[in-house]
């Protein structure tokens, strides 16, 4: 996963065309931690068609404060820079990737 902080988040989500999947999380936060494996999986797995960046929300507060983000891991999906849609909590890694394919 691509570390994304609040000096990179723009970029982040507006290079390139492929779809850009941010995840903000903790280091306190165990869903979040048990998230990275299966995210580098999946990030493999779909190479050719997303990129996962990964936001540390104590380390760059503005991010999470400017997407609403409520709770933690959230998964934010962008297309062609803008907000697509998102999911709150470890859904599992089949039912992450079902989301991340999903238009």
């Amino acid at each position: 996963m691509i570390k994304v902080t609040d000096d990179t988040y723009e970029n982040f989500i507006k290079s390139g065309s492929k779809t850009k999947i941010l995840k903000l999380g903790a280091t306190w936060c165990s869903p979040c931690q048990i998230a990275i494996p299966p995210c580098n999986e999946l990030e493999k797995e779909l190479e050719s068609e997303i990129e996962i960046g990964e936001l540390d929300i104590e380390e760059s507060a503005n991010t999470p404060v400017m997407l609403s983000c409520k709770g933690v891991p959230l998964f934010v999906k962008f297309k062609e820079g803008q907000e697509v849609s998102r999911k709150v909590g470890w859904p599992g890694k089949q039912e992450l990737k079902d989301w991340i394919q999903s238009s």
